[in-house]
């Protein structure tokens, strides 16, 4: 049983669910410096382009690059992130890296709402997007823990193992809470 995430549908949480402060922020980053250059070598076609403004343009299109070659790397590095279960052990990966590993029959587990005290309030370390969120985190009730959210649910599971928290969010959560009850996870109110 495993829940890991494609580099494809890394790439996609960039942009879903909408957030139109994204959409801001992707448009002064990308889309202004790519029309700009484009609008630049447009009006330049005919004249040719001068010993002048070639140093500008090559500038411009590294930015551009540079950005998209970004989005790439940070596909990348989150691509595999996310959980798998195996064997009594429960690998969570929400950082590059190695992933992190609970034993089921020493961790404490709880199915809470995802709108109360295990609300994530701070990113420590990580990656936030709009349909997708990993690393280190601060909750509202001031715990820190490895998250790993994408998308969205209602609810939420909590683990902690060995004086260390992990919050779990993505669509169909509650089935994996009840599969780590039925595998030796013990249910506590945390």
């Amino acid at each position: 049983m495993a829940y890991q995430l494609s580099f494809w549908e890394v790439l996609k949480a960039f942009f879903v669910p909408v957030d139109p402060l994204f959409y801001i922020l992707y448009l002064a980053v990308f889309g202004f410096p790519l029309l700009f250059m484009l609008w630049r070598v447009w009006k330049l076609r005919k004249k040719g382009i001068s010993p002048n403004l070639r140093p500008v343009l090559m500038v411009e299109v590294f930015i551009v690059t540079s950005g998209l070659a970004v989005f790439l790397i940070m596909a990348l590095l989150y691509t595999g992130s996310g959980w798998r279960l195996e064997d009594g052990k429960l690998q969570i990966k929400g950082n590059p890296g190695s992933p992190e590993i609970v034993e089921l029959d020493k961790t404490r587990i709880a199915l809470v709402e995802s709108t109360g005290s295990w609300q994530a309030t701070l990113r420590t370390g990580g990656i936030g997007l709009p349909g997708f969120s990993a690393g280190r985190f601060r909750f509202e009730n001031g715990k820190k823990a490895l998250y790993f959210r994408h998308l969205g649910s209602s609810h939420e599971v909590v683990l902690e193992f060995d004086g260390r928290y992990y919050v779990l969010l993505y669509p169909g959560v509650e089935d994996l809470y009840r599969e780590l009850i039925a595998r030796g996870a013990q249910p506590a109110k945390l």
